[in-house]
Order: C-alpha cells, then structure tokens, then sequence
C-alpha cells in the first residue's frame, strides 16, 4: 500500500520504507492534542470529546429541563418554542450563548460590538484604562500560545528534515 504514495521510497536489500509519513503522523495525531491544551477551557481531554448533542427533546435534556423553559417563558416573555430555542442554544454552546447575548445588549446600547461596549461601559464606571490593559494583556498571551505552537511545529519539521537529509536511514520502519 504505501509503495504506491510518491513520498515513500523502498530499500529492497533491507525491506524498510524510507517515509515522511511517520512525520505527516505524528503532526496529525499530535498536533491537534497539542493545541488542545491551549485552547481548552474545560481541560485536556475535554477538547478531545466532540461538543454535538442530541437535540431530542426534553427527556434527554435532564429533569429540570421543563422547569427552566418555563421560567424563560416567563421571565423573557417569550413563547414555548422561542424559549426552547433560547435554552437549547444555551446548551449547545455555553460561551457562544454568553457572547452572542454581550454582543446583543452593548449593541442594543448603541455600541458598534462587544469589545467596545465593555469598555464604554467601564469608562462609566472609572475603569476604563484597567479594562483595556487587561483586554491587551489577554491578546498578548493569545498571540504568544499561538505562536508558540507554530513555532514547535516548525522546529519539529525542519528538525526531521534536516535529520532525514543527512541520514536517510534516521526514519526508516521495517514494512510487513
């Protein structure tokens, strides 16, 4: 199977393949898990675990799934189904939920997005220089995890790179 990929070279004598695959593996199933710690809030291994649900109604939704539409009934004043809709959004994707309804009130108060009405909002209060300080210090330290796992990844390539250009032999695996 593997002799058919143009990537792969067979040493006849020896029965190895000579193959980036094992670099294109590692980068796959690595990779990812990698940048999962990162970017997960909830853990490691929570990251790995795909974030769908069953949207089957309220008896796989837990029991006090009816109790709490019905308080969104009644405290939004919406309909069954509207507040449903509401609470299985909410399920879904707690974070997105929370931002999309920031991203709602501060326009509804006249801001043009979410960031911006944390801060006019904080200016109110006297904090505003804290707020952006902290905003700039959050996008400091995203930019630098970001870049330090592109910078991992490119250190790991060029590093078997170079190792397989010296010593062809160095990622070589016996075929079956």
């Amino acid at each position: 199977l593997l002799r058919s990929y143009p990537w792969c070279r067979i040493q006849r004598k020896k029965k190895k393949m000579k193959c980036s695959l094992l670099l294109a593996l590692l980068v796959a199933v690595v990779g990812p898990t990698f940048t999962a710690a990162f970017t997960s809030t909830k853990g490691f291994s929570a990251a790995l675990v795909p974030k769908t649900r069953l949207n089957a109604g309220p008896l796989f939704k837990g029991k006090d799934y009816e109790r709490v539409v019905e308080n969104i009934m009644v405290t939004k004043n919406l309909s069954r189904e509207d507040a449903e809709k509401d609470y299985n959004a909410y399920l879904e994707n707690p974070n997105n939920y929370a931002l999309s309804k920031g991203e709602a009130y501060y326009r509804g108060l006249g801001y043009s997005s979410l960031m911006e009405g944390v801060i006019g909002e904080a200016e109110k209060e006297g904090k505003g220089d804290e707020v952006r300080e902290r905003m700039a210090e959050f996008k400091k330290q995203s930019q630098i995890k970001g870049l330090s796992v592109i910078s991992v990844f490119l250190v790991l390539f060029f590093y078997f790179k170079i190792q397989y250009d010296n010593d062809p032999t160095s990622l070589t695996y016996i075929a079956h």
